[in-house]
């Protein structure tokens, strides 16, 4: 009889997290951005707008840069948890 299910379900992890660096935070890096320098930051602006739909930026962000938030339009988390792909108008 074949056995169903994840074998591993309920065991701890077997290896080290690796944290994630968004293309986010890649920018802001490239960019040298302090979090106090997003807001008035043209080019990070512009790079968000660019990227809106395909790479997570803070919703917090978005908002007071004018794009709005449907929540219909929820597509899914992508392979991990920091990187969501929305679409926002």
């Amino acid at each position: 009889m074949k056995r169903r299910g994840n074998p591993n379900w309920g065991k701890p992890d077997s290896g080290p997290v690796v944290p994630v660096v968004t293309e986010f935070e890649k920018t802001v890096d490239e960019y040298r951005l302090t979090p106090d320098q997003y807001l008035q930051s043209s080019q990070l602006r512009e790079w968000a707008r660019r990227n809106k739909n395909t790479k997570f930026i803070h919703e917090a962000l978005l908002k007071v840069w004018g794009f709005e938030i449907e929540a219909a339009d929820y597509v899914g988390s992508h392979t991990n948890n920091k990187c969501k792909l929305l679409t926002w108008k």
